[in-house]
Protein backbone atom coordinates (compact mmCIF):
# COMPACT_ATOMS: atom_id res chain seq x y z
CA UNK A 1 0.00 0.00 0.00
CA UNK A 2 1.48 3.40 -0.40
CA UNK A 3 1.49 6.49 2.03
CA UNK A 4 -1.41 7.98 -0.18
CA UNK A 5 -3.76 5.59 -0.25
CA UNK A 6 -2.76 4.60 3.66
CA UNK A 7 -3.60 8.17 4.86
CA UNK A 8 -6.91 8.01 2.59
CA UNK A 9 -7.75 4.72 4.55
CA UNK A 10 -6.62 6.89 7.55
CA UNK A 11 -8.68 9.76 6.90
CA UNK A 12 -12.21 7.76 5.87
CA UNK A 13 -11.41 6.17 9.45
CA UNK A 14 -11.40 9.33 11.59
CA UNK A 15 -14.55 10.47 9.84
CA UNK A 16 -16.00 7.37 10.70
CA UNK A 17 -15.18 7.61 14.11
CA UNK A 18 -15.84 10.94 14.07
CA UNK A 19 -19.28 10.50 13.57
CA UNK A 20 -20.07 7.72 16.01
CA UNK A 21 -18.07 9.83 18.67
CA UNK A 22 -20.76 12.35 18.17
CA UNK A 23 -23.52 9.94 18.48
CA UNK A 24 -22.18 8.28 21.32
CA UNK A 25 -21.82 11.79 23.41
CA UNK A 26 -25.59 12.73 22.40
CA UNK A 27 -26.47 9.42 23.70
CA UNK A 28 -24.24 9.72 26.79
CA UNK A 29 -25.66 13.00 27.65
CA UNK A 30 -29.15 12.19 27.49
CA UNK A 31 -28.41 9.67 29.75
CA UNK A 32 -26.75 12.00 32.00
CA UNK A 33 -29.35 14.37 31.95
CA UNK A 34 -31.18 11.85 34.52
CA UNK A 35 -27.86 11.62 37.03
CA UNK A 36 -27.03 15.13 36.59
CA UNK A 37 -26.79 18.14 34.65
CA UNK A 38 -24.28 19.04 33.01
CA UNK A 39 -23.29 22.73 30.57
CA UNK A 40 -23.38 22.24 26.99
CA UNK A 41 -20.08 23.14 27.05
CA UNK A 42 -18.68 20.16 29.04
CA UNK A 43 -21.12 18.11 26.90
CA UNK A 44 -19.71 19.63 24.04
CA UNK A 45 -15.74 18.77 25.84
CA UNK A 46 -16.76 15.34 26.61
CA UNK A 47 -17.74 14.44 22.64
CA UNK A 48 -14.68 16.04 21.55
CA UNK A 49 -12.72 13.78 24.12
CA UNK A 50 -13.90 10.64 22.87
CA UNK A 51 -13.67 11.41 19.09
CA UNK A 52 -10.38 12.19 19.63
CA UNK A 53 -9.55 9.38 21.59
CA UNK A 54 -11.16 6.91 19.20
CA UNK A 55 -9.73 8.58 16.11
CA UNK A 56 -5.93 8.37 17.87
CA UNK A 57 -6.66 4.25 18.50
CA UNK A 58 -8.05 4.39 14.93
CA UNK A 59 -4.46 5.41 13.53
CA UNK A 60 -2.72 3.77 16.09
CA UNK A 61 -4.61 0.62 14.50
CA UNK A 62 -3.79 1.36 11.20
CA UNK A 63 -0.10 2.11 11.82
CA UNK A 64 0.31 -1.21 13.62
CA UNK A 65 -1.40 -2.79 10.14
CA UNK A 66 0.27 -0.75 7.89
CA UNK A 67 4.00 -1.35 10.39
CA UNK A 68 2.65 -5.04 9.86
CA UNK A 69 1.85 -5.84 6.21
CA UNK A 70 3.44 -8.52 4.19
CA UNK A 71 7.33 -8.01 3.73
CA UNK A 72 8.57 -8.15 -0.04
CA UNK A 73 9.35 -11.60 -1.06
CA UNK A 74 13.77 -12.14 -1.36
CA UNK A 75 15.06 -15.35 -3.63
CA UNK A 76 18.44 -17.35 -3.91
CA UNK A 77 20.09 -17.99 -6.22
CA UNK A 78 21.73 -21.51 -7.60
CA UNK A 79 22.45 -24.23 -5.50
CA UNK A 80 24.40 -22.01 -2.83
CA UNK A 81 21.52 -20.06 -1.70
CA UNK A 82 23.60 -17.18 -2.72
CA UNK A 83 20.75 -14.01 -1.92
CA UNK A 84 19.64 -12.53 -5.21
CA UNK A 85 19.15 -8.99 -5.81
CA UNK A 86 16.36 -6.93 -8.07
CA UNK A 87 17.49 -6.04 -11.57
CA UNK A 88 21.04 -7.76 -11.86
CA UNK A 89 21.95 -10.28 -14.99
CA UNK A 90 21.68 -13.65 -14.20
CA UNK A 91 22.84 -16.48 -16.43
CA UNK A 92 22.87 -20.26 -16.15
CA UNK A 93 25.75 -22.15 -17.24
CA UNK A 94 26.28 -23.50 -20.78
CA UNK A 95 25.85 -27.16 -19.44
CA UNK A 96 23.44 -26.83 -16.50
CA UNK A 97 20.20 -24.90 -15.04
CA UNK A 98 20.00 -22.09 -12.71
CA UNK A 99 17.45 -22.47 -9.89
CA UNK A 100 16.06 -19.58 -8.06
CA UNK A 101 13.98 -19.97 -5.24
CA UNK A 102 11.33 -17.77 -3.58
CA UNK A 103 10.81 -17.21 0.00
CA UNK A 104 7.12 -18.31 -0.99
CA UNK A 105 7.99 -21.55 -1.76
CA UNK A 106 8.13 -20.83 -5.39
CA UNK A 107 10.67 -21.94 -7.51
CA UNK A 108 12.21 -20.95 -10.98
CA UNK A 109 14.62 -23.12 -13.05
CA UNK A 110 16.41 -21.22 -15.94
CA UNK A 111 17.72 -23.52 -18.39
CA UNK A 112 21.39 -24.42 -19.63
CA UNK A 113 22.41 -21.07 -21.23
CA UNK A 114 19.45 -18.97 -20.41
CA UNK A 115 20.14 -15.56 -19.34
CA UNK A 116 17.38 -13.47 -17.45
CA UNK A 117 16.67 -11.17 -14.33
CA UNK A 118 14.65 -10.04 -11.78
CA UNK A 119 13.13 -7.18 -12.59
CA UNK A 120 11.13 -6.19 -9.39
CA UNK A 121 9.66 -7.80 -6.71
CA UNK A 122 6.87 -7.05 -3.72
CA UNK A 123 5.14 -9.11 -0.92
CA UNK A 124 2.77 -10.87 -3.76
CA UNK A 125 5.55 -11.95 -6.31
CA UNK A 126 7.63 -10.96 -8.74
CA UNK A 127 8.25 -9.50 -12.27
CA UNK A 128 10.76 -11.66 -14.51
CA UNK A 129 12.26 -10.85 -17.79
CA UNK A 130 13.25 -14.10 -19.59
CA UNK A 131 15.81 -12.59 -22.06
CA UNK A 132 16.99 -15.71 -24.19
CA UNK A 133 16.55 -19.46 -23.38
CA UNK A 134 14.02 -21.60 -21.10
CA UNK A 135 12.71 -21.79 -17.90
CA UNK A 136 10.75 -24.11 -15.37
CA UNK A 137 8.43 -22.49 -13.01
CA UNK A 138 6.49 -23.88 -10.21
CA UNK A 139 4.80 -20.74 -8.81
CA UNK A 140 3.09 -21.09 -5.24
CA UNK A 141 -0.86 -19.69 -5.18
CA UNK A 142 -1.38 -17.60 -2.37
CA UNK A 143 -4.28 -14.75 -2.14
CA UNK A 144 -3.34 -12.01 -4.00
CA UNK A 145 -0.22 -13.57 -5.67
CA UNK A 146 0.30 -12.12 -8.73
CA UNK A 147 3.62 -13.21 -10.74
CA UNK A 148 4.19 -11.82 -14.30
CA UNK A 149 7.01 -12.99 -16.62
CA UNK A 150 8.07 -10.64 -19.89
CA UNK A 151 9.40 -12.74 -22.74
CA UNK A 152 10.49 -10.64 -25.75
CA UNK A 153 7.42 -8.38 -26.73
CA UNK A 154 5.07 -10.91 -25.13
CA UNK A 155 3.46 -10.60 -21.12
CA UNK A 156 2.60 -14.07 -19.03
CA UNK A 157 0.48 -12.95 -16.31
CA UNK A 158 0.27 -16.13 -14.08
CA UNK A 159 -1.44 -16.64 -10.24
CA UNK A 160 -0.26 -20.27 -9.43
CA UNK A 161 0.62 -22.78 -11.58
CA UNK A 162 3.18 -25.03 -13.22
CA UNK A 163 5.01 -24.33 -16.90
CA UNK A 164 7.38 -24.35 -19.00
CA UNK A 165 8.46 -20.46 -20.75
CA UNK A 166 11.08 -20.41 -24.00
CA UNK A 167 12.22 -17.34 -25.71
CA UNK A 168 14.73 -17.80 -28.64
CA UNK A 169 15.92 -13.88 -29.13
CA UNK A 170 17.50 -14.85 -32.96
CA UNK A 171 14.10 -16.40 -34.09
CA UNK A 172 11.75 -14.08 -31.68
CA UNK A 173 9.52 -17.35 -31.15
CA UNK A 174 7.74 -17.68 -27.86
CA UNK A 175 7.50 -21.45 -26.76
CA UNK A 176 4.90 -21.92 -23.80
CA UNK A 177 3.62 -25.57 -22.16
CA UNK A 178 1.26 -25.24 -19.41
CA UNK A 179 1.42 -28.36 -16.80
CA UNK A 180 -1.08 -27.20 -13.91
CA UNK A 181 -3.29 -23.90 -13.90
CA UNK A 182 -4.01 -21.34 -15.78
CA UNK A 183 -1.86 -18.62 -17.66
CA UNK A 184 -2.78 -15.21 -19.62
CA UNK A 185 -0.75 -14.00 -22.98
CA UNK A 186 -0.73 -10.39 -24.17
CA UNK A 187 1.26 -7.93 -25.29
CA UNK A 188 3.58 -8.07 -28.69
CA UNK A 189 0.79 -7.98 -31.56
CA UNK A 190 -1.95 -10.35 -29.61
CA UNK A 191 -5.15 -7.86 -29.21
CA UNK A 192 -6.74 -10.15 -26.81
CA UNK A 193 -5.16 -11.67 -23.93
CA UNK A 194 -4.95 -15.78 -24.99
CA UNK A 195 -5.79 -18.30 -22.19
CA UNK A 196 -3.56 -21.32 -21.94
CA UNK A 197 -4.85 -24.60 -19.83
CA UNK A 198 -3.48 -27.34 -18.15
CA UNK A 199 -2.15 -29.22 -20.96
CA UNK A 200 -2.03 -27.06 -23.92
CA UNK A 201 1.02 -25.54 -25.73
CA UNK A 202 1.54 -21.87 -27.37
CA UNK A 203 3.64 -20.81 -29.81
CA UNK A 204 3.58 -17.37 -30.77
CA UNK A 205 5.19 -15.89 -33.54
CA UNK A 206 6.74 -12.22 -33.47
CA UNK A 207 7.59 -11.60 -36.77
CA UNK A 208 4.65 -13.85 -37.88
CA UNK A 209 2.03 -11.89 -35.91
CA UNK A 210 0.59 -15.89 -35.67
CA UNK A 211 0.14 -18.05 -32.84
CA UNK A 212 -0.14 -21.73 -32.53
CA UNK A 213 -2.11 -23.17 -29.85
CA UNK A 214 -2.47 -26.95 -29.07
CA UNK A 215 -4.17 -29.08 -26.83
CA UNK A 216 -1.30 -32.22 -25.98
CA UNK A 217 -3.33 -35.66 -27.41
CA UNK A 218 -3.96 -38.35 -24.64
CA UNK A 219 -2.94 -41.62 -25.24
CA UNK A 220 -5.38 -43.75 -27.08
CA UNK A 221 -6.78 -47.24 -26.48
CA UNK A 222 -4.96 -50.62 -27.48
CA UNK A 223 -6.88 -51.48 -30.39
CA UNK A 224 -8.41 -54.51 -30.00
CA UNK A 225 -7.22 -58.05 -31.50
CA UNK A 226 -9.21 -59.85 -34.50
CA UNK A 227 -10.49 -62.12 -33.25
CA UNK A 228 -12.75 -59.91 -30.67
CA UNK A 229 -13.73 -57.65 -33.33
CA UNK A 230 -15.19 -61.03 -34.75
CA UNK A 231 -17.28 -61.74 -31.50
CA UNK A 232 -18.56 -58.61 -30.87
CA UNK A 233 -20.40 -58.30 -34.24
CA UNK A 234 -21.60 -61.60 -33.61
CA UNK A 235 -23.04 -60.29 -30.33
CA UNK A 236 -24.45 -57.47 -32.58
CA UNK A 237 -22.38 -55.20 -30.36
CA UNK A 238 -20.61 -52.19 -31.30
CA UNK A 239 -17.04 -53.17 -32.99
CA UNK A 240 -14.41 -52.31 -31.23
CA UNK A 241 -11.05 -50.37 -32.98
CA UNK A 242 -9.25 -52.69 -34.99
CA UNK A 243 -5.72 -52.88 -34.44
CA UNK A 244 -3.67 -51.23 -37.37
CA UNK A 245 0.05 -52.07 -37.76
CA UNK A 246 1.25 -48.56 -37.70
CA UNK A 247 3.87 -47.34 -40.81
CA UNK A 248 7.28 -46.63 -39.07
CA UNK A 249 8.11 -42.85 -40.31
CA UNK A 250 11.12 -42.16 -41.41
CA UNK A 251 13.96 -40.15 -38.64
CA UNK A 252 13.28 -36.58 -38.87
CA UNK A 253 16.08 -34.44 -40.01
CA UNK A 254 17.66 -31.35 -37.92
CA UNK A 255 15.66 -29.31 -39.40
CA UNK A 256 12.47 -30.39 -38.24
CA UNK A 257 14.05 -31.31 -34.76
CA UNK A 258 15.65 -27.50 -34.30
CA UNK A 259 11.99 -26.39 -35.45
CA UNK A 260 10.76 -28.46 -32.11
CA UNK A 261 13.20 -26.92 -29.93
CA UNK A 262 15.11 -30.52 -29.93
CA UNK A 263 18.68 -28.54 -30.11
CA UNK A 264 20.90 -31.00 -29.03
CA UNK A 265 19.27 -33.98 -31.19
CA UNK A 266 19.13 -31.34 -34.24
CA UNK A 267 22.98 -30.87 -33.60
CA UNK A 268 23.56 -35.10 -33.02
CA UNK A 269 21.10 -35.44 -36.81
CA UNK A 270 23.70 -32.76 -38.57
CA UNK A 271 26.71 -35.01 -36.90
CA UNK A 272 25.16 -38.05 -37.85
CA UNK A 273 24.68 -37.23 -41.67
CA UNK A 274 28.16 -34.20 -41.86
CA UNK A 275 28.38 -31.42 -40.40
CA UNK A 276 31.06 -29.67 -42.49
CA UNK A 277 28.44 -31.45 -45.48
CA UNK A 278 25.59 -29.58 -43.88
CA UNK A 279 27.02 -26.06 -43.53
CA UNK A 280 27.98 -26.29 -47.23
CA UNK A 281 24.69 -27.91 -48.56
CA UNK A 282 22.06 -25.63 -46.11
CA UNK A 283 20.53 -22.37 -47.23
CA UNK A 284 21.89 -19.18 -45.16
CA UNK A 285 18.55 -19.46 -43.37
CA UNK A 286 18.59 -23.11 -42.41
CA UNK A 287 22.30 -22.40 -41.15
CA UNK A 288 21.23 -19.56 -39.02
CA UNK A 289 18.39 -22.34 -37.12
CA UNK A 290 21.49 -24.76 -36.86
CA UNK A 291 23.75 -22.67 -35.65
CA UNK A 292 21.04 -21.40 -33.02
CA UNK A 293 20.21 -24.95 -31.88
CA UNK A 294 24.25 -25.72 -31.70
CA UNK A 295 24.68 -22.69 -29.65
CA UNK A 296 21.43 -23.23 -27.27
CA UNK A 297 22.58 -26.90 -27.09
CA UNK A 298 26.25 -25.79 -25.90
CA UNK A 299 27.95 -26.69 -28.70
CA UNK A 300 30.00 -23.62 -28.62
CA UNK A 301 32.78 -24.22 -32.02
CA UNK A 302 29.70 -25.86 -34.09
CA UNK A 303 27.38 -22.68 -33.28
CA UNK A 304 30.47 -20.43 -34.72
CA UNK A 305 30.95 -22.70 -37.76
CA UNK A 306 26.88 -22.51 -38.93
CA UNK A 307 26.98 -19.04 -38.27
CA UNK A 308 30.07 -18.02 -40.05
CA UNK A 309 29.63 -19.73 -43.24
CA UNK A 310 25.54 -18.07 -42.63
CA UNK A 311 27.59 -14.62 -42.68
CA UNK A 312 28.65 -15.91 -46.75
CA UNK A 313 24.98 -16.80 -47.79
CA UNK A 314 23.04 -13.98 -46.77
CA UNK A 315 23.02 -10.78 -48.07
CA UNK A 316 24.70 -8.11 -45.54
CA UNK A 317 25.33 -11.15 -43.21
CA UNK A 318 22.09 -11.53 -41.42
CA UNK A 319 21.59 -11.95 -38.40
CA UNK A 320 24.57 -14.59 -38.05
CA UNK A 321 26.71 -10.97 -36.28
CA UNK A 322 24.22 -11.63 -33.84
CA UNK A 323 24.56 -14.53 -33.19
CA UNK A 324 28.59 -14.64 -32.53
CA UNK A 325 27.92 -11.76 -30.64
CA UNK A 326 25.72 -13.81 -28.44
CA UNK A 327 28.39 -16.77 -28.66
CA UNK A 328 31.21 -14.25 -27.42
CA UNK A 329 29.35 -12.86 -24.65
CA UNK A 330 27.43 -15.68 -22.93
CA UNK A 331 29.76 -18.92 -23.72
CA UNK A 332 33.05 -17.59 -24.22
CA UNK A 333 33.09 -14.37 -22.05
CA UNK A 334 34.87 -12.48 -24.54
CA UNK A 335 32.89 -9.05 -24.32
CA UNK A 336 35.25 -7.06 -26.62
CA UNK A 337 34.85 -9.58 -29.51
CA UNK A 338 30.38 -9.67 -28.12
CA UNK A 339 30.44 -6.20 -29.07
CA UNK A 340 32.41 -5.96 -32.03
CA UNK A 341 29.55 -8.49 -33.90
CA UNK A 342 27.13 -6.63 -32.32
CA UNK A 343 28.16 -3.11 -33.80
CA UNK A 344 28.74 -5.28 -36.81
CA UNK A 345 24.56 -6.50 -36.63
CA UNK A 346 23.57 -3.19 -36.16
CA UNK A 347 25.59 -1.91 -39.12
CA UNK A 348 24.64 -4.38 -41.40
CA UNK A 349 20.79 -4.93 -40.21
CA UNK A 350 20.11 -1.18 -39.74
CA UNK A 351 16.01 -2.02 -39.67
CA UNK A 352 16.70 -5.50 -38.29
CA UNK A 353 13.91 -7.19 -35.87
CA UNK A 354 16.37 -8.04 -33.28
CA UNK A 355 18.47 -3.70 -33.34
CA UNK A 356 17.11 -3.55 -29.68
CA UNK A 357 18.10 -6.36 -27.84
CA UNK A 358 21.77 -5.75 -29.96
CA UNK A 359 22.17 -2.10 -28.97
CA UNK A 360 21.32 -3.36 -25.20
CA UNK A 361 24.01 -5.77 -25.30
CA UNK A 362 25.80 -3.96 -26.88
CA UNK A 363 26.08 -1.56 -24.52
CA UNK A 364 26.46 -4.09 -21.73
CA UNK A 365 29.30 -5.74 -23.66
CA UNK A 366 31.37 -2.72 -23.86
CA UNK A 367 30.92 -2.26 -19.97
CA UNK A 368 32.17 -5.20 -19.03
CA UNK A 369 35.11 -4.75 -21.45
CA UNK A 370 35.64 -1.24 -19.49
CA UNK A 371 34.75 0.75 -22.26
CA UNK A 372 33.07 2.77 -20.11
CA UNK A 373 32.77 5.85 -22.01
CA UNK A 374 31.45 4.07 -24.90
CA UNK A 375 28.80 2.41 -23.56
CA UNK A 376 27.71 5.51 -21.79
CA UNK A 377 27.20 7.01 -25.30
CA UNK A 378 25.07 3.89 -26.31
CA UNK A 379 23.16 3.82 -23.08
CA UNK A 380 22.31 7.38 -23.96
CA UNK A 381 21.53 6.20 -27.66
CA UNK A 382 19.33 3.38 -26.17
CA UNK A 383 17.13 5.29 -23.59
CA UNK A 384 16.00 7.59 -26.97
CA UNK A 385 15.20 4.55 -28.79
CA UNK A 386 14.02 2.31 -26.23
CA UNK A 387 13.15 4.26 -22.82
CA UNK A 388 10.79 1.28 -21.49
CA UNK A 389 13.29 -1.87 -22.78
CA UNK A 390 14.66 -4.69 -20.95
CA UNK A 391 18.02 -2.79 -20.86
CA UNK A 392 16.51 0.77 -19.52
CA UNK A 393 17.49 0.20 -16.02
CA UNK A 394 21.45 -0.72 -17.17
CA UNK A 395 21.11 2.36 -19.36
CA UNK A 396 20.21 4.90 -16.93
CA UNK A 397 22.70 3.34 -14.44
CA UNK A 398 25.49 3.86 -16.85
CA UNK A 399 24.53 7.53 -17.03
CA UNK A 400 24.81 8.06 -14.04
Amino acid sequence: MTHESFFEKLRDEQDRLREQADYLGQAKARAAVRKAPRTPARRGRFALAGAAALSAAAAFGLWQWHDHRPAQLSFSVGDSGQRGSVGSFLAAPADRELPLRFADGTRVALGAGTSARVASLDAHGAHIVLEKGRAQATVVHRPGSHWRVDVGPFEVAVVGTRFDVGWDAATRVLDLRLEEGVVLVSGGFLLDAVSVHAGETLRAFADDARIELVKRQEPSKPAAPAAEVASSIAAGEPAPPVAVQPVQPSAPTWQTLASLGKYREAVAAAEKTGFDAECRRASGQELLALGDAARLSGATERARQAYTVARTKLPSGGRASYGLGLIAFDQRGDFADAAHWFEAYLSEQPSGALRAEATGRLMEALERAGQSQRARQVAEQYLVRYPNGAQASLARKLIH
